[in-house]
């Protein structure tokens, strides 16, 4: 459906986007694409390539941009084009052939000098008309044959690919064509070089037809950089309100799938069923020009307002099902306003009581303690229904009700929180009424210890941040420090490294003062880069605290205590630490962003920890796959590391953690987040938040300072894209966990999906429901298989994603292969199974016939994972694989009651 990024995204939107886009090639032309074509993406994911195409039938995968000391020595090596093979767990299958497009140059178009575009570029035309003066076939032929032999000898084989056109070429196509019609012609009358118009998919088969060995690829492409000092990593954070509402309604898009899909007869992408507006947009919205954070503010607004329309046509349809399948007696509805403690529903004058359904869209039974606000009362009795027993709740103060913009959003004062056992894929209800006040806050005095069943934290009244955190479980300790900190934004000047003759007073100043002295004598320390949009780039290594010691206030509740923290006037954290979890919840509300002082700035989460690392941390790739990241170092190459804060940045889309020996700490993020934990030992930081003065020079052509107001960009004669008015307030959650190495991904990589796919409320003020649970599963799925789609095809048909939830060798056991019966999945008769692409716009079988088996240069074919087999109706799946069915039922509107 677009382009799509390859940092930001999740890997389901990325699915979800390209299978939107296959499906409408193939109903409309009846064509299955065979290649992939990401040339402007600022970087690319291990996702893109072992999933996002190796798992869609592409036999190859062509993009320009990449780190500009990886291109030079693959052009020294004749690497330009490469098998990318990055998932242990996916195995060898899961690869493509890869190429870079252009002239090798690190970006794509013709080669230089044959640009024919009348309006964008206008190269000298060939002319082979003997009856003019400026006749030059020769001089043009020549030219194209060194240009050939040139390109040829950066890879390997016989066959190259020039790519003729470049963005908002083609205004004038007669012109280009005129032009390429003649030097094929006379190229090939020539005789040195045959030449004829072309396409990837042919180009891919001609290679894979010629007797050569290849170079292989194994990790990912970030951070990308087309320069020193000149890191892409900004991007992962940039826009951070809108990556946040992307993920929201992601997650929420795979619960209306679900519920419609039992309610409606219609096709999830219908344009009746309610659901394309918003599949339309999310697909949209993760192009690299969208989620990335990288166009202007007012372009990133229709991206918003496009996301809020898809949004709110999915909650009427969704609302209507639940409510059906709930056999309520009154219409719900849900409440997108939560976060900042606005909920219709719950307001004054309801009547005091409300029913709150709730809709788990994972294949398992969950434990969650919900949070709803409340403003018809200061203390509620919540009751799950199905039992009609009572459920652990408490009424706690809310966080500060704040608009994006800061001002006053009208939310309630309290928030009540509850414990909700919700089953497998289906929803349970709930009656919220008035009943004992709640807890308040209360000053901090000396040291805070906060605990439950399975962790320990102590807040230090010294310092007033976290000092020490234990996992209970394993009796595991480790000093942490945790604190909202920032960078400054470079401007690009020579006052960026400052007195590099100064003497240090410390390990951390000596440290950052090695840095700038090699920078000074390698004569690399000055550049005109400025932080911006794309680049993220420090005017030092070390971060600036955001006022002084924090304040410190608890809520301590029966359902769980909460430590509130506020730094400075612009920001703030709320800790909590739930009964029966395994995990700290750490909201941030951050902003505006002052900019008073003249500097821009970057707001990260830092944590300090006692852990030796070494340099080594692990970060997700797209959710998926866990890729090691080692301080100043790349795989293929000898980094020479000219931001060693920058160039160590990595995206988050999902997970990090560090860890030694005897313990791991790991951190989940609810959207999109550059961080790392490879600049010092022990140390991990999450950037939250930017502003920045002043562009970085790659295209947006404005400072990314997101503001309330912004005048017009075309207003002749008057300043154009003007940003002012207050700016940003962002919030959002992180979720802690410290294990041992051995027990932690059991821990993350199942909160992993329940942050994704969090718990839909829908809520009836006076609203009573008949059936007040159900599961539309006979029996919840194994602890490690995700049911990542189940929506509706036809009256008969569903289409169905089964993933395994662990990498290779995470688990002990859980990274085991495991088998499901997909005749046993749901409740009524199954008359078929068939098995597509991961996109399901073809047979399986047709990915598997399409797979070329590439000769590369030191196979390390023993490291992965095996292949399964399948037998009829079942699916076994080996760690990280996702399988694409269609499941037929004999009747899908009565499987389900």
């Amino acid at each position: 459906w677009s382009m799509h990024d390859e940092a930001c995204p999740h890997y389901m939107d990325m699915i979800d986007q390209t299978t939107l886009g296959h499906m409408y090639l193939k109903k409309e032309f009846d064509v299955t694409p065979v290649t992939g074509w990401q040339i402007d993406p600022f970087g690319h994911s291990a996702t893109q390539a072992a999933l996002m195409s190796a798992e869609v039938g592409f036999q190859g995968l062509f993009f320009g941009r990449i780190d500009y000391q990886d291109l030079a020595r693959r052009l020294d090596t004749k690497a330009a084009e490469f098998v990318w093979r990055p998932s242990e767990s996916l195995g060898p299958r899961a690869q493509v052939f890869t190429g870079l497009t252009g002239e090798y140059g690190g970006n794509y178009g013709p080669p230089t000098g044959f640009c024919w575009d009348a309006v964008h570029c206008n190269d000298e035309p060939v002319q082979d008309d003997p009856n003019i003066f400026d006749m030059n076939v020769q001089s043009r032929v020549d030219q194209a044959v060194e240009f050939a032999k040139w390109q040829a000898n950066l890879t390997r084989g016989a066959n190259i690919m020039f790519t003729m056109g470049s963005d908002y070429n083609y205004e004038d196509a007669e012109q280009w064509y005129q032009n390429i019609d003649r030097i094929i012609h006379h190229l090939n009358k020539d005789g040195r070089v045959n030449a004829f118009y072309s396409t990837p998919a042919f180009y891919v088969q001609q290679k894979s037809k010629e007797t050569v060995t290849w170079p292989l690829k194994t990790d990912d492409f970030f951070p990308y950089a087309d320069g020193p000092y000149q890191f892409w990593s900004g991007y992962f954070t940039s826009y951070p309100a809108l990556k946040r509402y992307v993920r929201e309604l992601s997650g929420g898009l795979q619960a209306a799938k679900q519920a419609t899909a039992f309610t409606s007869p219609k096709p999830a992408n219908d344009p009746e069923a309610g659901l394309l507006p918003l599949m339309k947009a999310l697909g949209l919205v993760q192009h690299h020009d969208a989620i990335t954070g990288t166009s202007k503010q007012h372009v990133a607004s229709d991206y918003a307002k496009r996301l809020a329309a898809g949004a709110a046509a999915a909650r009427e349809h969704t609302a209507v099902a639940v409510a059906q399948l709930a056999g309520a007696t009154g219409d719900l509805s849900f409440c997108p306003l939560a976060n900042v403690s606005v909920c219709g529903p719950m307001g004054p004058g309801n009547g005091g009581e409300v029913t709150v359904v709730v809709w788990n869209g994972l294949a398992q039974e969950r434990e969650e303690i919900l949070e709803v606000p409340l403003g018809f009362a200061t203390g509620v009795k919540v009751t799950d229904l199905s039992t009609n027993k009572e459920v652990p709740s408490s009424t706690i103060p809310s966080l500060p009700s704040v608009t994006n913009y800061g001002a006053g959003a009208g939310g309630y004062s309290h928030t009540a929180l509850f414990r909700a056992k919700l089953p497998a894929v289906g929803y349970a209800s709930f009656r919220i009424e008035a009943g004992a006040p709640g807890v308040e806050a209360v000053e901090a005095t000396g040291d805070q210890v906060v605990e439950n069943e399975f962790l320990r934290m102590r807040f230090c009244a010294d310092t007033g941040v976290l000092c020490e955190m234990t996992d209970l479980t394993s009796n595991t300790s480790i000093e942490v420090s945790q604190a909202l900190q920032y960078y400054r934004s470079s401007v690009g000047n020579d006052q960026d490294h400052f007195d590099t003759d100064a003497m240090p007073t410390n390990d951390v100043e000596a440290d950052e003062l090695h840095k700038k002295r090699f920078m000074r004598e390698a004569g690399t320390g000055v550049s005109a880069q400025a932080s911006g949009a794309y680049i993220f780039r420090p005017n030092s290594s070390t971060p600036l605290s955001i006022g002084d010691k924090p304040t410190l206030r608890v809520v301590r509740s029966d359902v769980a205590t909460e430590v509130h923290q506020t730094f400075g006037t612009w920001a703030s954290q709320r800790w909590r630490l739930a009964k029966g979890q395994k995990h700290v919840e750490v909201t941030y509300t951050v902003g505006a962003i002052p900019l008073e002082d003249g500097w821009g700035k970057e707001v990260i989460s830092r944590y300090q920890t006692s852990i030796q690392n070494s340099g080594a941390s692990y970060t997700d790739s797209n959710g998926r796959e866990m890729l090691k990241r080692q301080r100043d170092y790349r795989k293929y190459w000898k980094l020479v590391q000219t931001e060693p804060v920058a160039g160590n940045y990595y995206p988050l889309a999902t997970a990090m953690h560090i860890g030694d020996e005897k313990a791991q700490l790991t951190v989940l993020v609810d959207a999109a987040q550059g961080g790392t934990g490879s600049i010092r030992d022990g140390e991990m930081e999450v950037m939250l938040h930017r502003r920045c003065l002043k562009d970085d020079s790659r295209g947006v052509s404005e400072p990314l300072n997101e503001t309330q107001f912004i005048t017009p960009y075309n207003q002749p004669g008057l300043p154009s894209g003007q940003h002012y008015g207050p700016g940003l307030v962002i919030r959002g959650t992180h979720y802690l966990m410290l294990t041992t190495p051995k027990q932690a991904a059991k821990v993350w990589r199942p909160l992993q999906d329940r942050v994704y796919v969090r718990p839909q409320m829908a809520f009836g003020s006076g609203v009573q429901v008949k059936t007040p649970g159900a599961s539309f599963l006979p029996q919840e799925l194994p602890a490690n298989v995700q049911l990542l789609t189940l929506e509706r095809l036809s009256t008969t048909d569903l289409l169905v994603r089964l993933g395994h939830q662990f990498g290779l060798g995470e688990d002990e056991d859980l990274s085991k292969p495991v088998t499901v019966d997909l005749r046993k999945l749901f409740k009524g008769t199954v008359t078929a199974v068939k098995e597509l692409s991961l996109t399901a716009n073809q047979p399986r079988g047709d990915v598997d016939k399409k797979f070329i088996d590439w000769k590369v240069e030191d196979d390390p074919a023993n490291i992965y994972a095996k292949p399964s087999e399948d037998a009829d109706g079942t699916a076994t799946l080996t760690p990280l694989k996702i399988k694409t069915f269609v499941v037929s039922l004999a009747a899908v509107d009565t499987v389900f009651v």
